[in-house]
């Protein structure tokens, strides 16, 4: 018995590899095949992470010569520049009120004049533009507070409502199906 058993269940794995998602008519109707679908996925789920885990251990490798590349690159590349702008110091230049520029074939050399950087103390601007009377400048942002409401609503019937019973416009329940899950 324990044979034939074993044997239907073979078969009954190699189906399912062979036809994959598709409905085999296979039914799990006693704890035996249940007990078998259960190692089955166990089965499955390592077999997933081992792959999983080479690919991740393939991709670290690659990260890592990436990285290396690109060091070596960013290294090559700023030793370049750095004679390009040795050179373009001893040059005539083009120079216009934001930048200096010098053209050759391949490309141009340019050194631009930037803007500066604001650097704000936001709450100390923020005092500053209000004793000023400068509240033009100040942006107000109002912004529903959910996690506080959401404490204080039902549903009932897809619609959400208030303590009081008013419904909340703005706010759809979307009912979802519960979820089974296999513990193993």
């Amino acid at each position: 018995m324990n044979i034939e058993r074993n044997l239907a269940l073979e078969i009954i794995d190699e189906t399912l590899e062979e036809k994959g998602d598709e409905n085999t008519g296979f039914v799990i109707d006693n704890d035996e095949k249940a007990e078998w679908a259960l190692r089955k996925i166990a089965e499955e789920r390592a077999e997933a992470q081992r792959y999983i885990n080479v690919c991740r251990s393939m991709i670290l490798e690659y990260e890592e010569k990436i990285r290396n590349k690109e060091e070596k690159t960013r290294l090559k590349l700023s030793f370049l520049e750095e004679q390009l702008h040795r050179y373009f110091e001893q040059v005539p230049k083009k120079a216009t009120k934001t930048q200096e520029t010098y053209k050759l074939p391949s490309g141009t050399l340019k050194l631009k004049y930037l803007p500066p950087e604001f650097k704000r103390d936001e709450e100390l601007l923020l005092k500053w533009l209000k004793d000023n009377d400068m509240t033009e400048y100040v942006k107000i942002e109002e912004k529903p507070n959910w996690a506080e409401l959401k404490k204080k609503v039902n549903v009932s019937g897809g619609k959400v409502v208030s303590e009081d019973g008013q419904i909340i416009e703005g706010v759809d329940a979307v009912e979802r199906p519960p979820v089974f899950e296999v513990d193993i």
